[in-house]
């Protein structure tokens, strides 16, 4: 048996989850995936992976395999490309990781573009706050907000998340509008849970920094819901741009402590350090790259 189609199925398997779903991809039936998996395990002398009733799991051995099997996948398809004389096409299923929020405002357009330039890459798009661990879970590329940890992974910048603090006037009405981080002690504040100090919210000024600590009646994890517990006047918060200059502008949100900036957050695409990146993945990265200077489009100077 061809050892590449071997490597080919268990590739598959691994980024899609199961041997079904390798099958469909490679269309062939779900028995011939099996024998080639089993193939490369008596091969390795190692078991791939830990087959359950709900789910394909991936051993440490396997993901030890990946990057090289995908190397040798994409090595094969470029010198097959070349003694066809065409060029590489980016193919197989891409795994990206996205912020929820950001990525229901930004990325659905980014994504549709790739996938006409290449309808033969299938994109698995996981919406998530938390950041993922991408070797175990099998994602190629993540975008990320926020500082970002000492790690193995290769970070590209992308720009920066500027950030308002908000309240409706139906909120504030009969209540003192805050002249002063300090002030914010008097209020019902919502707070996005996933910060390293969720209830310590920071300011800078022409006095310098100001740290504020916050309490209110509602701790949330997703940007939306907080832009949602704001518009249904439950308190403060601080909002992402796409959730707050919009409603700045139209006046159903209130632009507090304009004289007070919050630090802006940086944006990243992540991936795993390695030599090597798929095709896809990489064509993938350029896109988002090109595309960057398109997600924050309303600033502050314009409020």
């Amino acid at each position: 048996m061809d050892r590449i189609d071997c490597f080919r199925a268990f590739v598959r398997a691994l980024e899609g989850g199961s041997f079904s779903s390798a099958a469909n991809e490679l269309g062939i039936g779900q028995p011939a995936v099996s024998k080639r998996i089993a193939l490369l395990e008596s091969e390795f002398g190692t078991q791939l992976f830990l087959r359950t009733t709900r789910k394909l799991r991936p051993t440490p051995e396997a993901l030890r395999i990946y990057d090289l099997a995908r190397q040798i996948l994409e090595n094969f398809d470029l010198a097959r490309a070349k003694v066809e004389d065409v060029s590489p096409r980016p193919a197989g299923t891409l795994r990206v990781s996205v912020p929820s929020s950001f990525g229901r405002r930004y990325m659905m357009p980014i994504m549709a573009e790739y996938i006409r330039s290449y309808p033969e890459v299938r994109l698995d798009v996981r919406f998530s706050e938390r950041f993922v661990n991408l070797v175990e879970e099998g994602i190629e590329l993540a975008v990320r907000i926020g500082q970002l940890e000492a790690s193995t992974l290769v970070a590209r910048r992308l720009g920066v998340v500027q950030r308002y603090l908000v309240a409706t006037p139906t909120y504030l009405h009969g209540r003192p509008m805050p002249r002063t981080p300090e002030d914010l002690a008097a209020h019902q504040c919502i707070v996005y849970s996933r910060l390293s100090s969720p209830e310590e919210w920071a300011f800078e000024s022409e006095h310098g920094r100001h740290v504020a600590s916050v309490k209110g009646p509602l701790l949330v994890d997703d940007a939306d819901a907080m832009e949602e517990a704001v518009l249904n006047h439950l308190g403060v918060a601080v909002l992402p741009e796409w959730s707050a200059v919009a409603g700045i502008r139209s006046g159903q949100l209130e632009n507090i402590l304009p004289d007070y900036s919050i630090a802006a957050l940086p944006l990243h695409a992540v991936y795993p350090e390695m030599n090597w990146m798929s095709l896809r993945a990489r064509t993938f990265l350029d896109l988002l790259i090109n595309r960057a200077d398109g997600f924050m489009t309303r600033r502050s100077t314009s409020l």
